[in-house]
């Protein structure tokens, strides 16, 4: 069984430092880290890119355990999103309740074991020439575990949702990733100015790109790609063997909110991954009807405010 980054320890010691309390299950064929969360109707539990399991039995033992889990915890539902898809006979033959996905449940991967002139040679030809030139042009690119130096992502996070009209990531909780192990921060800087700068996550033998983003004023220099390519160099280099661009949608519509940037993903070369999508299983099911009409009223509520 291979688990997702976000059923790691690793992940977990992030999760303590939110003062989000985990229980970690172990059983036949499968493993579930699973966060405590809270709602106005209860408690539940969820699975991020969780429960791993080494087939559909042990899949239904996994259910079986967090339920017992939940049970202890006076949770009404649990929330999975396993990283193997499920076949609508299954979901249906465990009871569980498509929702709205929380991670994304397709992601797009690049096979990092190539040499990197091959690399290089299947990204786009454009992209590839301004990271080769960047040194000639006043532009260098660092590394940062100083936990102080979030607020430059942030920052440029902020500047771009005011721009294009989305709630950026809370500084707190990338500033708690960056006093992890497994995250570093790395910045673009034209004449020692900060005009790029992403969070990337690294674990066992993959470099997740979690968060990024560049100061449009700078965009003719595409300091955003400058940095995604050496990032994927350097996570080869560091003897990684997948780089993981975190969510990508399989629409081929151009109006789709993530098509703009699943074409951007994909100019790097790379394949398709399907994950199964976040799912519920009820265990009240007038407290999760609730719950439901409570979320629907808020996603609601959050586009009339946008």
């Amino acid at each position: 069984m291979n688990s997702h980054f976000l059923q790691s320890p690793a992940w977990e010691t992030y999760e303590h430092l939110e003062n989000h309390h985990t229980f970690r299950l172990e059983g036949d064929g499968f493993s579930a880290m699973t966060i405590l969360e809270s709602t106005p109707f209860g408690n539940y539990l969820f699975c991020p890119y969780g429960p791993t399991f080494a087939d559909e039995s042990s899949l239904e033992n996994s259910l079986l355990a967090l339920t017992e889990l939940a049970k202890e915890q006076h949770a009404f539902f649990i929330r999975l999103e396993p990283t193997t898809p499920l076949t609508p006979t299954l979901i249906q033959k465990l009871h569980l309740k498509k929702s709205h996905d929380l991670d994304p449940a397709h992601t797009w991967m690049l096979d990092l074991t190539p040499s990197e002139a091959d690399l290089l040679k299947n990204m786009e030809s454009r992209k590839v020439r301004y990271w080769r030139n960047y040194p000639k042009r006043n532009i260098s690119i660092r590394q940062s575990h100083d936990p102080a130096e979030i607020t430059i992502l942030t920052n440029l996070l902020e500047a771009l949702g005011d721009k294009d009209n989305f709630i950026p990531q809370n500084r707190q909780h990338l500033e708690n990733q960056l006093k992890c192990d497994f995250a570093t921060l790395y910045i673009v800087e034209l004449d020692q100015q900060p005009i790029a700068a992403a969070l990337i996550y690294d674990y066992k033998n993959t470099r997740y790109y979690a968060h990024a983003a560049a100061d449009a004023t700078h965009r003719k220099i595409v300091p955003g790609t400058i940095l995604l390519i050496q990032m994927i160099l350097d996570a080869k280099q560091s003897g990684k063997t997948i780089f993981d661009f975190w969510g990508m949608t399989p629409s081929t519509d151009p109006n789709h909110p993530w098509y703009g940037f699943t074409q951007y993903k994909k100019s790097f070369g790379g394949y398709q991954v399907d994950y199964a999508g976040t799912y519920d299983l009820p265990l009240s099911p007038t407290k999760y009807q609730l719950y439901k009409a409570l979320r629907k009223l808020n996603r609601f509520k959050r586009k009339l405010s946008h």
